[in-house]
């Protein structure tokens, strides 16, 4: 998933919430990949900052097939806010940039009369400026959609893509309730969650075979925080990416955004976002 535009859940899986202590695995990795048990059943809420000023608040809640999914990010200097809801089958998107810049572009060219061409590029700033208003929640239609940043579904309810994430660690040692090692993120394959192979776009390849890492798991040896020690990206500098999962079984029904507030996704919308691949 585009690190600013991300999303993705999923079926109900029966997997177990809670494991006795005891019957943890002993291998720092089995551990590891076990942790996810509770993000595969997909009844949670989860936090994250990543480098570059990006930051993400999910909820999925798989009992009523809904979740959601909000990024704060930066896009070009430019602050934006990009909002998902799924309450199946349907699909909400919100997305909010300043589109002051656009604007006295789409005013400037309305001047120039009726030249073609200038009409034209008018036609397509408008549907930009509506994309990204923020006004209103656009609901889309799945089928007009190829774009992976907007795929959202209920396919896979680990919306953080933790699960993938760590079937990627080559190395783990456990001390406590934190498992620490280092992965190698050439092999997430995954780019339809919020860990997913976008983070690490550009990166060094030497760095991105041994990406830092340090997990802490609860009592029960759920996964509830997860830190990277990531390098210098396409689309951020070096720093630390901290996600933080919380409220396991007791995440709320996420709702389908005011009916007074929708409209469906225009046309002209599909080819912008279809375009960003």
């Amino acid at each position: 998933m585009n690190r600013r535009f991300a999303a993705v859940l999923v079926p109900l899986l029966a997997l177990s919430l809670a494991a006795c202590t005891d019957d943890e695995p002993a291998d720092p990795k089995a551990a590891l990949a076990a942790s996810t048990a509770g993000l595969k059943a997909g009844n949670y809420s989860f936090t994250a900052s990543l480098p570059g000023d990006t930051s993400a608040k999910g909820t999925v809640h798989t009992p009523s097939k809904s979740a959601s999914l909000d990024l704060d990010t930066v896009d070009e200097g430019t602050k934006g806010k990009i909002q998902f809801r799924i309450t199946d089958p349907d699909r909400y998107v919100k997305i909010a940039f300043d589109m002051g810049e656009a604007t006295k572009q789409m005013q400037s060219l309305s001047e120039l009369g009726d030249d073609p061409q200038s009409a034209k590029i008018v036609e397509g700033l408008k549907s930009m400026i509506e994309l990204f208003s923020g006004k209103q929640w656009l609901k889309m239609d799945m089928s007009k959609v190829t774009s992976k940043d907007f795929k959202i579904g209920i396919e896979d309810p680990d919306l953080t893509g933790a699960a993938g994430l760590f079937a990627a660690a080559t190395t783990a040692e456990r001390k406590g309730s934190a498992i620490t090692g280092t992965l190698d993120a050439t092999q997430v394959k995954d780019d339809a969650h919020l860990l997913g192979t976008s983070v690490f776009a550009g990166a060094d390849p030497a760095q991105a075979k041994a990406i830092p890492y340090e997990a802490t798991l609860d009592d029960d040896g759920r996964l509830t925080k997860l830190v990277l020690d990531l390098p210098k990206t396409t689309d951020a500098p070096a720093g630390k990416l901290t996600m933080e999962v919380n409220g396991y079984g007791a995440a709320t029904k996420q709702e389908a955004p005011p009916a007074a507030e929708t409209k469906d996704m225009p046309e002209a919308s599909y080819d912008m976002i279809n375009a960003k691949g």
